[in-house]
């Protein structure tokens, strides 16, 4: 009899619970479904408003309006921090110099100090600048690695202060006429791009003149820069001979009214004669349209080249008389050295440093910022 009852029990108590349960379920569903109806009732109340309000309004704006995207928000870049891009040219030299004092050793280390500026590409006459400054500190007082660092700071900032400006020069009358040399790879297409496309967006009228007549694709590699970058190009048809383009170039440059003309050449090896006699004859021509082109002559060199590139730079500079330097790639290379090796040796101001992919990381030098970051 209890046994029956407990199961009675059970029976009804699964009964109710599933009635609450069906009523519960059928109350979500109504207030849903009502819930969709009224979100129905204001988009269309909605629309109709809509439509009454462009009653008189032309077809043609209705439909601007419909196909009209939003506006994307603007891009915004950030510049390359320049300590994080020349942190392997740092770490490269004062990590190794930091590792020669510990413990309890105040000696200088000397010798070993002079081994890293040997290997951090900076070239034998700087490194001897610099270790002179090094003895002298160490017949004075024993110097810690804090005081090493300071000295070698201070003589690197010396070595650019004796430097002729960085700026670029540019003339008030007439086109200003920069030549651009260099081997291949080391960037030169590259920086003539990204160059012009600066001037473009600062207002200048630019021509950029294909005088690598050398190589075959030369033109067209420098033409896909010249259209992102919006400038026009100078590369006649037919025109086999680099100095007629340069003079042509020129001339155009001067009689239509352009600020800027740069002047692109052959990628050589500093030790093929031959074709650096045709670099001098390029810039001679120059001068008889306009008396001081070119106002510069700029080498670009590839800081990964290291002691390569002070070479390649000593060969062009008895050959043009250089103006300046661009260094590319100096972003995540441990050979950034050599631009203290460029200033003191050749006394070349370096113009601009590549430190990356985009237009805006081809960035002015600044001799004071470049020793900041790599001594922070």
């Amino acid at each position: 009899m209890f046994g029956d009852l407990t199961v009675l029990v059970f029976c009804s108590v699964g009964l109710i619970l599933t009635a609450v349960f069906v009523f519960l379920w059928w109350s979500v569903l109504r207030n849903g479904g009502e819930r969709e109806i009224d979100r129905q009732v204001d988009a269309n109340e909605r629309a109709r408003v809509a439509l009454e309000a462009g009653k008189d309004q032309p077809l043609s704006e209705k439909l601007e309006a419909v196909l009209k995207p939003e506006p994307l928000p603007p891009a915004v870049e950030k510049d390359v921090d320049l300590k994080k891009a020349l942190s392997k040219t740092e770490e490269n030299i004062f990590g190794r110099i930091k590792s020669l004092f510990v413990g309890e050793d105040t000696s200088m280390h000397l010798e070993e100090i002079e081994e890293v500026l040997y290997t951090s590409d900076l070239g034998p006459q700087t490194v001897q600048r610099l270790m002179s400054a090094l003895e002298d500190l160490n017949r004075k007082e024993k110097g810690d690695y804090a005081k090493v660092r300071a000295t070698l700071k201070q003589g690197m900032s010396d070595v650019f202060a004796k430097l002729p400006s960085s700026e670029l020069k540019m003339v008030s009358d007439g086109p200003t006429v920069i030549m651009v040399v260099g081997v291949n790879g080391a960037g030169k297409t590259t920086s003539i791009g990204k160059l012009s496309s600066q001037f473009a967006l600062s207002g200048k009228k630019v021509l950029v003149a294909a005088g690598d007549t050398f190589r075959a694709a030369a033109g067209g590699q420098l033409k896909v820069w010249t259209d992102r970058a919006q400038v026009e190009i100078f590369s006649p048809d037919g025109v086999t001979d680099p100095s007629a383009v340069a003079y042509d170039a020129v001339a155009k440059a001067k009689g239509q009214g352009y600020d800027i003309v740069i002047i692109d050449t052959a990628g050589r090896l500093h030790t093929q004669a031959n074709l650096m006699e045709e670099l001098k004859k390029m810039k001679r021509v120059m001068t008889k349209v306009i008396a001081d082109a070119p106002h510069e002559v700029i080498i670009v060199l590839d800081a990964n080249s290291g002691q390569n590139a002070l070479i390649q730079a000593k060969e062009y500079n008895a050959a043009l008389g250089l103006t300046g330097a661009i260094l590319t790639k100096m972003d995540g290379t441990a050979k950034g050295g050599v631009a203290v090796g460029l200033a003191n040796e050749l006394r070349i101001p370096i113009k601009f440093i590549g430190v990356g992919e985009r237009i805006q990381d081809l960035r002015s030098f600044s001799s004071q910022e470049f020793v900041e970051s790599i001594f922070s």
